[in-house]
Formats: structure tokens, C-alpha cells, sequence
């Protein structure tokens, strides 16, 4: 039987599904870790009225400092007060002003960083009844007035009123050590409009390189220029569907996941409610599949609406891990919230006027039924991934992939053009030649 060029287009295009499935859900890749094993690691929070400093100290340089051996966290708490007087001994903080008040604000707590015990703490420097102000210097000599080959890496983890915030590890601004013990955080102008334009770039930029929010978004979005229909069993799609159906349908899907990502997203954010991240990781991964599986087959008419609400609960929990790690006083986190939500919604926007297009063109081509399924497929390979891989505590291949899809996002976008296009050219509905003919004589004849 020789095959139609539709039906070659498809089997191109799930052929290749089957072929690597079980080895993109299952090989494992690498991730790195926040600094080096054996080192000591500070984490710099500057807010509108102090500085917030995390400490990580290796259990090796604990004690080689101190001369404890704290094995478990019942010993550590036995030595913790004198400990904490030791420390606040060596670690001073000043701004442009004056010297900062310290406050232990978390005890002492062993923690596994980077595979081995640590010793973690966070302190708290202000001058109550003031604003922060000009640059910040940190002078550190615990552990370093004993060990002077000790490392201490400084982190910044965000300066709202600068404008420095960062998603994922913070950034390593300085590393002390080998006789150096004091570094000085410079900032330029600072003021709060500089955090809030800031977090709304993060919002952005979580949707562009956050792969499992895009994707849901993607395969939500490859449904509007569809509608369900019952059919002899369960519903069926139809398409094209009239343009402005298309744009109301896709302005719904992003406006219902809109609504139950900012719900959580405050919640979780303002310390209302709170969840493990691992099965919150876990289900919106689950959030694609089901989304791919409407998108296969309708599960119910209207169904992506339902979908993009219930399961944008989801996805704003996740969203809200960002904000809670950029560790804001309250003021300060609500206008995150709002500049997050700005972010993500700009994000949103963008990304559908590039695909929506390209979706309502292949619509008007036998193809895309083909193509809808072909989406689906690569969704649910990924997100089976990533639960395999957050299930096991690792990335999955699939990865560095993506990475390189958010590296380079206009060589891979034109790419998604030139296979949309081609598809459309070659598989695009044709009138039949007695209907064009038809028209060609009744235009002949009218007066």
C-alpha cells in the first residue's frame, strides 16, 4: 500500500517518540553544588533595615577553630551558646553609617551541605530605628585566625534596594582566606523601584528558563485553535475554528492559569501555607502530563481551562519557592509578589503571541492533529523525566537539553517556524480543482 504524504508527515513525526523515550526518562545527569566541600560558605541577605548572614561551617574547620566535636545535634546544642559568643567575636558588619548590632535569629544546626556535617546559623545586624545605608563590609576571621588557608566564600543572596536579585545559587561576590578576612559590598543608588523592576525580570525569566512552566503553558496553548466535540466514544477535537475563537480561548487558558498561580504564590510567599517542594515538583510535572493527555484527547469540553486553574495552584507553590529564597522583610515581599506576577504574566504574553501564531496557521493544515499529538508525546517524555529524576534526586538527559533550548531561544524558535511552515505548505487543505473552477465560471457569468 503506498502511503499518502500526510500519513508519511506523520509517521516522521512519532516515529522518532518511541525511538528515544526510555532513554531520555532514565539517564541521569550532573549538577553542581553551591561552593566546594570543606569550606565555609556565608550567605548575604542585605533588606531596607539589616543584613542577614547564613553561615555554613564545615564540621573540619569547626573544629579546628574551636576544638569541639559535635557529632550529632545534641552535643552541638550543649556547646551552642558558648559557640555563638565565640562567633560574634570574629563577624562584624558596618554599612556606610556605623557598625551593626548583632542578633542570633536561627541557633546553630547541623545540616549535610555539599555531602558533609555543617554547622549553620544565621545572624541578624542592624541599628534599630534605621534604614540601611551605602556599602556594606564584612569583616570575618572565625575559623580564619587559626586556619588562615581556610576558604570562606561570600554569597550574595539578594540586595532588594540595589536592585541584585538572582534566581538559583547565589552569587559568590567574594572569597576570603590566606590572610584576607574583610570585604566591601559596594551599591551604587540604591532604592526600592530598583528590587521591584528587578523581581519582574526574574518573573521573565523564570518562565523563559523554567522548561516545566513553559512546557505546561505550551501544551495547554496547542489546544486553542481546537474545540471538543462528542464523538462515538469520550470527545474528539475539531479545528481550524474562527480566528477570534482561537485568541478568546488562548486569552482564557493564560488568564485561568494566571488566577491560580498568583493565589499560591501569595500564600505560600507570606508564610500562610507551606509544602514539601519535592511532591510540589512532582505534581506539576504530573500538571503537564494531564495537560498533554487533553491534549491527545479531550478529557472533557473545556477541559484546559480547568486544568490550567487547578493545576496553576500548583505551579504558583513553585513559583513562590523563589521568592521565599531571596529571604525579603515583609514590605519588601509583597511588592515581590506583584513584580513576580508582572514577570511571569509579560512571560506569558510573549510566549504566546510567538507560538499562537504558528499554532492557527498548522491549524488549517491536515497535519495538525499529527502535530498536536507529537507535542503531547515530547511533554509527557519530559515530564516522566523529571519526576524519575527528582524521585532519585537527579537531572534527568533531558536537561542540558532544555539548557541549551534557553541559551539559544531565537536559533530553536526559527527552527519551530521553518517545521511549522513546512508542515502547513506541504500538508495545508487544498480545495478540490472542480470547486476552484466552479467559482472561476460563476464569476464568468455574474453580470
Amino acid at each position: 500500500m503506498t502511503l499518502t504524504p500526510v500519513r508519511r508527515i506523520r509517521r516522521w513525526m512519532i516515529a522518532p517518540l518511541v525511538a528515544v523515550a526510555m532513554a531520555l526518562v532514565f539517564l541521569p545527569a550532573w549538577s553542581a553544588s553551591a561552593h566546594p566541600a570543606g569550606t565555609t560558605g556565608l550567605l548575604v541577605t542585605i533588606q531596607s533595615d539589616a543584613v542577614e548572614i547564613t553561615m555554613q561551617i564545615q564540621e573540619a574547620g569547626f573544629t579546628a577553630a574551636t576544638g569541639y566535636e559535635v557529632t550529632d545535634q545534641a552535643a552541638l546544642d550543649a556547646v551552642a551558646d558558648n559557640l555563638m559568643t565565640f562567633i560574634l567575636h570574629r563577624v562584624s558588619v558596618a554599612d556606610g553609617v556605623s557598625a551593626l548590632t548583632p542578633t542570633v535569629v536561627a541557633s546553630p544546626e547541623l545540616v549535610p551541605v555539599n555531602g558533609e556535617n555543617a554547622i549553620e546559623t544565621t545572624v541578624r545586624f542592624a541599628d534599630p530605628g534605621r534604614s540601611i545605608e551605602g556599602a556594606i563590609t564584612l569583616d570575618y576571621s572565625f575559623i580564619l585566625d587559626v586556619v588562615p588557608a581556610h576558604q570562606v566564600y561570600v554569597a550574595l543572596v539578594s540586595d532588594w534596594n540595589n536592585g541584585q536579585i538572582a534566581e538559583g545559587d547565589p552569587e559568590v561576590v567574594a572569597v576570603l582566606g590566606g590572610g584576607v578576612t574583610e570585604v566591601t559590598l559596594d551599591r551604587s543608588s540604591p532604592a526600592p523601584a530598583n528590587g521591584f523592576f528587578s523581581v519582574i525580570w526574574l518573573g521573565m525569566l523564570h518562565i523563559a528558563e523554567g522548561t516545566d512552566h513553559l512546557l505546561f503553558l505550551s501544551t495547554l496553548l496547542v489546544v486553542a485553535p481546537s474545540l471538543a466535540s462528542r464523538a462515538k466514544r469520550g470527545y474528539r477535537w475539531n479545528q481550524p475554528i474562527p480566528l477570534k475563537k482561537t485568541i478568546g480561548r488562548a486569552a482564557l487558558i493564560i488568564s485561568c492559569f494566571t488566577v491560580g498561580h498568583l493565589v499560591t504564590l501569595a500564600l505560600v510567599s507570606l508564610g500562610l501555607i507551606s509544602f514539601p517542594t519535592k511532591p510540589v515538583e512532582i505534581l506539576v510535572a504530573v500538571s503537564i502530563i494531564v495537560a498533554a493527555i487533553h491534549a491527545i484527547r479531550p478529557i472533557v469540553p473545556r477541559g484546559e481551562l480547568l486544568i490550567a486553574g487547578l493545576f496553576g495552584l500548583v505551579h504558583g507553590t513553585a513559583f513562590a519557592t523563589t521568592i521565599l529564597d531571596l529571604n525579603l522583610g515583609f514590605g519588601e515581599k509583597i511588592l515581590a509578589i506583584l513584580g513576580f506576577n508582572v514577570g511571569v504574566e509579560l512571560a506569558q504574553l510573549i510566549a504566546a503571541v510567538l507560538v499562537l501564531p504558528l499554532l492557527i496557521l498548522l491549524s488549517h493544515a491536515r497535519v495538525f492533529g499529527g502535530f498536536r499529538t507529537v507535542v503531547a508525546g515530547i511533554a509527557i517524555i519530559a515530564a516522566a523525566a523529571w519526576i524519575v529524576g527528582i524521585s532519585t534526586d537527579q537531572n534527568s538527559v533531558l536537561q542540558p537539553v532544555f539548557d541549551q533550548i534557553a541559551r539559544f531561544p531565537i536559533a530553536f524558535y526559527l527552527a519551530l517556524v521553518v517545521i511549522v511552515v513546512g508542515l502547513w505548505y506541504f500538508a495545508r487543505t487544498r480545495r478540490p480543482e472542480n470547486a476552484r473552477a466552479e467559482e472561476t465560471r460563476t464569476e464568468v457569468l455574474q453580470p
